[in-house]
């Protein structure tokens, strides 16, 4: 097999420009397919540290990665970041059997990478992620570096989060629940409220009979699914936090609504809304 070639446009380590553009391979296995010979920088083995200029040309041959897809649903985009919309019943990571399928091998597809073709223009870094069950918004950074900001800024509670969905039962007024979640010490692949867990908050609001919208202070695994069932009120299809209904590829009547936070770069407020 002909190596596959990229044409370097920002000057840098190469084991740098082969993570940002090597986007099929995880960056992690970067560096050490580099120590392996595995890049090629003008036709010779490429140095991890070596300087590569714009015009440089890089080249790998045949490697074991992930697959590119197409079907992206982009709510916002410009030259940092993107803001897309996670189908439910899609996971967000490859994950186990999941290696195709999921929101990140659309997004390298999106980002210029196919099946014969493992470079891309930049690599994608979903900045959180949804449950597998749920659908909406997802917030990806186009370089690690802007990846980091926007992760800081969640951890500093500076990304609001809106979320919608259809409880059993109807709440009759606005309620916060402050209650610690860590694993449940009787179902290891469940989360539940205990008293050794993290702290949790959660904020729900009433809107229409079952429909109520919920705002997160902090940002557990299951968080809101937990939460609402320990109210008593789960989620609709939520079966594996009390619900009855089963709905089609075990989705849930949860949706992540609303995104809004401050741009890495210009400092403008972005909001975007399903």
């Amino acid at each position: 097999m002909e190596p596959v070639e990229a044409v370097v446009d920002v000057p840098g380590r190469l084991v740098d420009v082969a993570r940002a553009r090597l986007v099929v391979v995880l960056a992690r296995e970067v560096g050490p397919l580099i120590a392996a010979g595995g890049v090629r920088v003008n036709g010779q083995p490429g140095q991890m540290n070596a300087w590569v200029m714009p015009g440089d040309r890089l080249s790998v041959g045949a490697v074991e990665g992930l697959v590119p897809e197409g079907g992206l649903l982009v709510r916002y985009e410009d030259d940092d970041v993107l803001v897309v919309e996670k189908p439910a019943g899609m996971h967000v990571h490859p994950l186990g059997p999941y290696r195709t399928g999921t929101l990140l091998n659309q997004l390298l597809g999106y980002a210029g990478a196919r099946v014969d073709m493992p470079w891309a223009a930049w690599r994608p870094h979903p900045v959180h992620r949804l449950d597998r069950a749920v659908r909406g918004l997802v917030l990806v950074a186009k370089r690690a570096g802007i990846h980091d900001v926007l992760r800081a800024a969640l951890e500093a509670h500076a990304i609001e989060r809106l979320y919608e969905a259809r409880v059993h039962g109807v709440l009759a007024a606005d309620v916060t629940i402050d209650a610690p979640l860590g694993r449940d010490p009787m179902h290891d692949y469940r989360r539940a409220v205990v008293p050794t867990g993290q702290r949790a908050v959660t904020h729900v609001h009433p809107v229409d009979g079952s429909l109520v919208r919920v705002t997160l202070e902090t940002g557990r695994t299951h968080q809101i699914r937990v939460h609402l069932a320990h109210i008593g009120h789960p989620i609709v299809g939520d079966v594996l936090y009390g619900s009855d209904i089963t709905l089609p590829d075990h989705t849930i009547e949860l949706r992540a609504v609303r995104l809004a936070f401050t741009h890495p770069t210009s400092g403008a407020g972005i909001d975007v809304s399903l």
